[in-house]
């Protein structure tokens, strides 16, 4: 009660807020009061959320969770600081799955004086797809660099496959911060299929802007990337769960010239291009901005729709003129053709093929100029929208146009192509498919848009050559750039592989295209024997002798006598390519690769560690040590490292491959069995891999699969001599004589030095009574591998068959040499000795 009674004496004497002495004792007014518990309140809304996203944040980035996100890493090896790409850059737009890789480069991380750095921008057209060390950036370095031989100019790749407008804006806004002196933008191609596209696989179609870079920008951080990724996995996906398909993963995402997304397509790419030229202004970066090419002529359209709107009754009457134009065209009858189209383009003329083959016709009638409008609207109706369209290109030329004093200039590649094209229509003269140039277009482009940049240097650049020198010609950049038939083998090796592909096979011209590719891989097939590479050897080394520090030549270089059996020049090779290309874990593997090939077990395993010690997720450089495992007969610790590779990929097909392998080499057939049957359910993406499974599939007897395996080899590699080769050995066995014939054949004229097809056949000609021809391919592998026992026998048959008695027996008595328990051998001596003369 006292306590009470003192409290209210307490309170009432009190003084009221307003008072003097409730000021003198510092007591806080109750308005004020009021206001600082409304800021705590609203400070602990906004502060708490910060406070917990940094502490996860920095949890995250503490436990090694996610990828950074930045185009350039910063990256010190052996004194050295680097700027490089960030080879999981893609993981931001497409996934880890799907994301391709950046173009590997290695930059002082200062710049030294007199070095001019360019970056050129775009997605694979501007990469360089299908041969990026002969594709735009690459001609554009020759030819500055052999112009201005005091100035050393660094062209960077910054362009990337399967991006359009929105990455490339992602991308430039981290190039601005290197030491940019010029940029080139060539893009356009992706920006309805790429991220954010109306035709897109990768994500949501065509958002707001704001939407869109909002999502870029949160995967900028770890909580980003972790909440994309819990995402995914609500919705049943993983990161390994898909793999890149190429173009053939939009075929179910067709869109129509009308589809009103498009208009959304077209104000994002305008929006895009204007922040990216805005960006290198504000950084007084000189931007080169170009049209794009697109082939018009022989890039039939992917997929035609009709307009909207048509009636059941309408498209009868289409179909039936179109028909009546088809028939004449194929006829030859090109002016009738041309009234059958007018005819049916008076109903629909949105009909991509219908303008494709009105466009011939016209061409065929000499006609050049409607061709050209024909061919132009089959390109913009084209459902399937890997090109770049009439639209997207005016977009640039509007963006760009008269703004020279800004220090952004235009380019119109596409009419100045056309002009270098026949009829003034670009095809595959310039392009090898679609989009992408070859070696030819690129270097017009290259040479146009070099000529604009030469107009741009710095003056500091140009006082270090008193005289620049003349523009290379074009068989001078292929000699620089060591292009040499065996680089065109591959390049329409890769195109025929692309064309058998959809959605080309869609395309009404598609067997003109492929034979046309295979009569170019006919005429280049001489440029494959083992003499012809080991001159191409020389083209590179004298390649080499003007540019000893383009580790591109030495990765070449590196293929080709890996591919020549020469081991140990590719391993030397590899290590030039480390000392210009330091963080590629892929060439270290490569080297690891090559080491356990000499049988140097222990270096290799040293080379994928440190493989390993750049990317741990590297599932090649795993294998790789697994593999050299194996091969020194580690078999446990081999399936360890595969197992740890599957953890990586699950649906790797070459890692159960692997296993199934050393499990059988332990003896273990039936689980072997079972990893054998995995790989075939998954993929495999290597030529050799298909070969190897086909090989354990037929010593399983799964003919069936072996045949599969082989074929599929074949439509990777073509010119894999071994894949026909054992391909022809399945077929013989089920009674395929004809097809076995064709690949054996086939395997000896790819490798004449292949011993085994020179056997089997022989073997398949001695079948046919064609003994003369069958001695001499048994007679050519007993050369190659005297000690190979049935080719010994099948010789002395051969021969005795023919009454070549004394040759007969010398081929038996030495196949009882190297076999003595040969009971075949032994009968044919013993019936042959009474008839000896």
């Amino acid at each position: 009660m006292k306590n009470r009674r003192k409290l209210h004496k307490r309170r009432k004497t009190a003084p009221p807020n307003d008072h003097p002495a409730a000021r003198q004792h510092g007591t806080v007014p109750a308005a004020t009061e009021q206001k600082f518990k409304w800021f705590f309140r609203v400070a602990s809304l906004v502060l708490s959320p910060l406070l917990v996203f940094g502490l996860l944040e920095g949890g995250l980035r503490l436990a090694g969770y996610g990828y950074p996100t930045g185009f350039f890493l910063r990256r010190n090896f052996v004194g050295q600081n680097l700027i490089t790409e960030n080879e999981k850059y893609g993981y931001r737009f497409f996934g880890p799955a799907l994301a391709r890789n950046p173009r590997r480069f290695a930059l002082p991380a200062v710049k030294s004086p007199g070095t001019c750095r360019v970056f050129v921008l775009g997605e694979s057209a501007a990469y360089g797809d299908p041969q990026p060390e002969f594709g735009l950036p690459r001609m554009l370095e020759v030819l500055l660099r052999e112009r201005w031989p005091g100035t050393q100019f660094q062209v960077v790749n910054a362009a990337m496959t399967g991006i359009n407008s929105h990455v490339v804006r992602e991308i430039a806004q981290d190039c601005a911060d290197e030491q940019s002196d010029l940029w080139v933008i060539y893009m356009g191609n992706n920006e309805v299929v790429g991220p954010f596209g109306s035709g897109t696989v990768f994500g949501p179609q065509v958002p707001p802007i704001p939407l869109i870079r909002a999502s870029m920008a949160s995967k900028r951080f770890r909580t980003g990337q972790l909440l994309a990724d819990l995402g995914q996995r609500w919705h049943g996906q993983t990161p390994n769960s898909s793999y890149w398909g190429g173009m053939r993963m939009f075929l179910q995402h067709q869109v129509a010239q009308d589809d009103p997304r498009m208009a959304k397509v077209y104000g994002h790419f305008a929006r895009n291009l204007a922040d990216i030229l805005a960006l290198g202004r504000n950084h007084r970066i000189k931007v080169v901005v170009s049209t794009v090419v697109a082939n018009l002529k022989d890039c039939a359209p992917f997929a035609s729709v009709h307009r909207r709107g048509l009636t059941a009754t309408q498209l009868a009457e289409w179909t039936r003129l179109y028909q009546i134009g088809m028939k004449a065209e194929e006829a030859d009858q090109f002016s009738e053709a041309v009234a059958g189209f007018t005819d049916a383009a008076r109903i629909d003329d949105k009909f991509a093929d219908l303008q494709f083959r009105w466009g011939r016709c016209c061409l065929a009638l000499g006609k050049d100029e409607e061709a050209r409008e024909h061919f132009r609207a089959a390109r913009d109706a084209d459902a399937l929208r890997f090109r770049v369209d009439s639209r997207l290109n005016d977009l640039i030329c509007q963006t760009a146009s008269k703004r020279e004093r800004e220090g952004i200039f235009l380019v119109d590649a596409e009419q100045l192509l056309a002009a270098q094209s026949p009829h003034g229509i670009p095809g595959e003269e310039l392009l090898y498919e679609h989009v992408h140039l070859n070696f030819q277009g690129n270097y017009l482009l290259a040479r146009i848009l070099a000529e604009q940049i030469d107009q741009l240097l710095p003056e500091n650049v140009k006082q270090r050559t008193k005289t620049p020198r003349q523009w290379l010609s074009l068989p001078d950049c292929a000699r620089k750039l060591a292009w040499t038939d065996w680089n065109r083998y591959e390049a329409a090796e890769s195109m025929l592989q692309r064309f058998s592909d959809a959605p080309f096979t869609h395309q009404l011209n598609s067997a003109e295209r492929r034979s046309r590719v295979q009569k170019q891989m006919e005429q280049l097939r001489p440029a494959l024997s083992p003499l012809a590479l080991r001159e191409t050897v020389s083209d590179y080394r004298r390649a080499l002798a003007d540019a000893p520090e383009d580790w591109v030549l030495h990765y070449n270089l590196a293929r080709l006598q890996q591919k020549l059996g020469d081991f140990a020049s590719a391993a030397e090779s590899c290590r030039q390519v480390i000392r210009l290309l330091p963080h590629c874990s892929e060439v270290h593997a490569q080297l690891g690769v090559l080491l356990a090939r000499q049988g140097q077990v222990d270096e290799a395993i040293q080379r994928f560690d440190i493989a390993l010690r750049i990317d741990p997720g590297s599932v090649a450089a795993i294998n790789g040590r697994g593999l050299a495992m194996a091969r020194a007969g580690h078999y446990d610790a081999a399936i360890r490292e595969y197992q740890r590779a599957l953890k990586l990929d699950p649906m790797s097909g070459e890692t159960h491959l692997n296993i199934g392998m050393a499990l059988s080499a332990q003896g273990k057939h039936e689980d072997a069995k079972r990893h054998f049957r995995k790989a075939l359910e998954r993929r495999l993406l290597k030529a050799d891999a298909m070969v190897t499974l086909g090989k354990m599939c037929f010593s399983q007897g799964w003919i069936n699969e072996a045949i599969t395996n082989f074929t599929d080899a074949l439509r990777l590699e073509p010119t894999h001599a071994q894949a026909h080769f054992y391909l022809g050995g399945v077929l013989a066995s089920v009674g395929r004589r004809a097809e076995a014939q064709e690949h054996y054949a086939e395997a000896v004229r790819l490798d004449p030095e292949l011993a085994e097809a020179h056997l089997g056949l022989g073997i398949e000609l001695g079948r046919q009574g064609q003994d003369l021809k069958a001695i001499e391919h048994f007679a050519e592998a007993v050369r190659l591998r005297p000690n190979l026992v049935e080719a010994r026998l099948n010789l002395g048959i051969a021969l005795n068959k023919l009454q070549r008695f004394n040759e007969a027996v010398q081929q038996f008595q030495e196949v009882l040499r190297l076999a003595p328990t040969n009971l075949v051998a032994r009968k044919y001596l013993e019936a042959i000795e009474p008839r000896r003369p």
